[in-house]
């Protein structure tokens, strides 16, 4: 029969067992870079001051591996230059672009794991029409030429 002589001869093989759980570390969100046309903006967009929120646009890739796809991206407060976004989310969102219009190209960091970086309201005003397409969140968004 085992017999334990004292209750601490069992914290090193507790240890062991539970170390891997404990030094889990959260693995970074992975990103995808792109160089991509922003060719619609649905609809207006909400004020800044009515609540936080991401808005979707549609842009046209030009270039390496996603080239001619059509992709969704959902954007932090677009009526904020992202410079300029100064709350919990500058730690997230970045970037030089200063505005958002139809035609221009942007070079674009983003994930497809969007509900890891946002959990907040989406206005999506492509959901009615196309609810398979996987919406991208922009993490840096510049303008492709340096303008």
């Amino acid at each position: 029969m085992f017999t334990l002589r004292t209750p601490c001869s069992l914290l090193p093989a507790l240890a062991l067992l539970l170390c891997p759980l404990a030094v889990q570390a959260k693995q970074p969100t992975p990103t995808i870079d792109v160089t991509a046309r922003l060719v619609n903006i649905p609809g207006k967009f909400p004020a800044d001051e009515l609540y936080d929120y991401a808005y979707v646009m549609q842009y046209q890739v030009e270039g390496g591996a996603m080239d001619k796809q059509t992709i969704l991206v959902a954007h932090y407060k677009p009526r904020r230059a992202r410079a300029e976004i100064d709350d919990n989310m500058k730690k997230v969102v970045g970037g030089s672009l200063r505005r958002f219009e139809v035609g221009a190209l942007h070079r674009l960091t983003l994930t497809a794991s969007m509900r890891e970086v946002w959990k907040g309201a989406v206005v999506d005003e492509f959901f009615d029409t196309d609810r398979k397409s996987k919406r991208y969140f922009c993490l840096k968004a510049d303008l492709a030429d340096g303008k």
